[in-house]
Formats: structure tokens, sequence, C-alpha cells
């Protein structure tokens, strides 16, 4: 139970500064993740939230884990939803409430750019912090793992080929809906090539900091 209550709020901490940093890269005007761009795309053609279209985004991917697995499909797998529903009610207060937030209207390259930064190392921060929880995973990334079961592929790779997914599916609602291609810009690519690196650099403080939070059982 202990070990339980930690993984969900590591999980929740995680989430937080994940919602915080995409709120953060979105001001800051100079590109957006892979995955939240789409969610952006998505956002401004529907008329939604931006969390409302990720809840909606990342559904999709549990869907087409019933379609593919059809009988095989554990119930458990629809507590993937749980991270996404709090990931996508936090996204939305931060982004459209949070009065701090609100105010921040970055004009210069430099202002945006740090923003971006900060934003940027957050959001692998808490994707660090919600993979080493292991509490309850993504409909995106279960999706991945089943793909590439599949197909016979790494992981990696089939992540690799989402994200280039991604990034059309945005260019596409963009062009579609006379949307501003600007959620795909030059922090796409640099958080692209940063984000394995801070992750990498993230994990271990991590696991030896919930570690030391919550020890395992002695044997």
């Amino acid at each position: 139970m202990r070990k339980n209550i930690f993984g969900f709020a590591e999980m929740l901490l995680g989430i937080t500064s994940l919602c915080i940093g995409s709120t953060l890269g979105i001001l800051a005007g100079l590109g957006q993740t892979t995955s939240t761009g789409t969610c952006s795309a998505i956002a401004g053609a529907a008329g939604l939230q931006v969390g409302t279209a990720m809840i909606a985004l990342y559904s999709f991917f549990l869907l087409l884990q019933l379609l593919i697995l059809r009988r095989d499909f554990h119930p458990t797998r629809i507590l993937q939803l749980v991270p996404v529903w709090f990931q996508g009610m936090i996204l939305n207060y931060f982004r459209y409430d949070f009065p701090p937030f609100q105010a921040l209207h970055p004009t210069s390259y430099g202002e945006k750019f740090a923003l971006f930064a900060v934003g940027m190392v957050l959001i692998s921060l808490g994707f660090t912090m919600v993979k080493c929880a292991n509490f309850l995973n993504y409909p995106p990334e279960s999706f991945c793992t089943l793909m590439a079961q599949r197909l016979g592929i790494r992981f990696g790779t089939c992540k690799i080929a989402l994200d280039f997914v991604y990034v059309l599916t945005t260019l596409t609602i963009c062009w579609a809906f006379s949307l501003d291609f600007g959620i795909v810009r030059e922090g796409t690519l640099i958080f692209a090539v940063c984000n394995g690196m801070l992750i990498n650099f993230f994990q271990p403080k991590i696991e030896r900091l919930f570690g030391h939070l919550c020890p395992a059982p002695q044997p």
C-alpha cells in the first residue's frame, strides 16, 4: 500500500511538472513537443482546450489497442486513462486559468527561448518522474510497446515513427484548418534532440530520491 501511494504521488508530481513545462512551451511560441503540438492543432481545429484535446488523442490510442487486441484486451488497460485525465485537467488549468501564467507575454526571442528552455527541462523532469513511478502507462507508450511486439521491432524505433506521425498530423491539420504553422518550429527539433539527454540526466537522481523516500520492503 505504501509503495502504491508513493507511486501515485510520484506520478502525479511528474504529471504536474509535465503540464507546467508544456504550458511554458506553448506560451514561448518557439515550437511544441510532437505530441503537445498535435494536441494544440486538434484543439485549434475543433475549438477545444488543449488538455481536452490531449484526453481525446490519448483515448484514441487506447481504442487502437482494443482494435488490435480484441478478445485479448485486458480491462485493466482502461486504467491508462487515469494519468491521461489528470494530465488533461491539470494542463487546462495551467494553460487557461492559472493567473501567473496568463500574465506571461514574452516578446523578445531571448525571453521566448528562456521560457522554452525552462519548459523543456520541466517536461523531461516530469516524464522521468512518471516513468520511474512505474505506476500506470500512457496509451501512446502502451500502443508503441504493443506494435513493437507485433512487428518485431524495438520500442524506440516505434516511438520515433510515432513522433514523425505526430509532426505530419500537426502540419496536415494546420494546413487543412489554416492554423499557425508555428506549432512546429526550431523548439520542436531542439526538444527532440535534448529530451533523451535530459531524461538520462534526471533518471538516476529521481530513482535515488524516491528510492530513499520509499525504500523497497525487506525480504
